[in-house]
């Protein structure tokens, strides 16, 4: 399997940045930006230059963005060989990427629904609680 990563300016080459930083390097990811001098057409030559044999998972910025439509496009002409996943953020990118090994046994549909599971999961809102202090009784009990 191979992801690619793609999306609208820098997108993808900012998360290949980011993944440098936190992981080194994901086996079998590749990064795509869709720059403002690019083409839909060059857009999907730069795709087909990474496409062999392997599962492809598109790693898509935004749904409904030029490099989603792209990746759509391709995946009609063999929905086994090719998923599409938009939306989801760099946690899941490290976790999937990195746990590759114990994807092999699923279809490309399948590791996209756990790419999706996994973003969920790891979007979350901080709320500040309020923490009650329990009392001290005077003799130390």
């Amino acid at each position: 399997m191979k992801i690619i990563v793609t999306g609208h300016g820098n997108f993808a080459s900012g998360l290949q940045s980011t993944i440098k930083l936190l992981a080194g390097s994901l086996p079998n990811t590749m990064f795509i930006d869709f720059t403002a001098e690019m083409s839909e057409t060059d857009l999907a030559a730069k795709f087909q230059q990474q496409i062999g044999s392997d599962n492809i998972l598109f790693f898509c910025d935004l749904v409904g963005g030029t490099p989603y439509k792209e990746a759509v496009k391709l995946s009609f002409t063999d929905e086994e060989k090719f998923a599409v996943v938009a939306g989801c953020n760099i946690g899941s990118l490290l976790e999937l990427g990195l746990n590759q090994s114990s994807l092999v046994q699923k279809s490309i549909k399948e590791v996209a629904e756990e790419f999706v599971k996994v973003s969920q999961s790891g979007t979350q809102f901080f709320q500040h609680r309020q923490v009650v202090q329990p009392q001290n009784d005077e003799d130390g009990i």
